[in-house]
């Protein structure tokens, strides 16, 4: 099972952050910012790391939303777990690195704009989120 930590990161527009991801056949899905947990690692140890890894930004807070399990998409067959969190971050200035293709800020009409999303995200938190509110 792939144990995934991920941020729910907004901004004043009440837009998510999502992320494209590079690669070798140039997925055009967005997913949530974070990543694979690494062995001994706290869900906040996990996510912390990701977001300077991939978007050179602290966490200013993080409160638990969610867990979803799903199928994996990146690596196919695999089982998929998602533990979400609400996170603030110390800045809004964002630098996209190492395997990320690039940010963008996801409106609740995306799917008219064409902006896929990986469906965990789509079918699962977005609703989620719409629901609660956050979106």
């Amino acid at each position: 099972m792939i144990d995934h930590i991920a941020a729910l990161i907004f901004n004043n527009n009440k837009e998510l952050l999502v992320l494209r991801k590079k690669t070798p056949t140039c997925r055009k899905e967005c997913i949530l910012p974070g990543g694979k947990r690494e062995e001994k690692e706290t869900d906040e140890q996990t996510l912390r790391r990701e977001l300077l890894e991939e978007l050179g930004v602290e966490i200013e807070k993080m409160t638990y939303y969610k867990q979803y399990l799903d199928k994996a998409v990146f690596e196919e067959g695999e089982d998929f777990k998602q533990t979400t969190y609400m996170t603030q971050l110390k800045s809004n200035t964002l630098k996209v690195k190492n395997e990320i293709k690039e940010a963008i800020w996801l409106p609740t009409d995306y799917e008219k704009k064409g902006i896929l999303c990986n469906p965990t995200l789509q079918l699962k938190i977005i609703p989620d989120l719409i629901k609660d509110g956050y979106l």
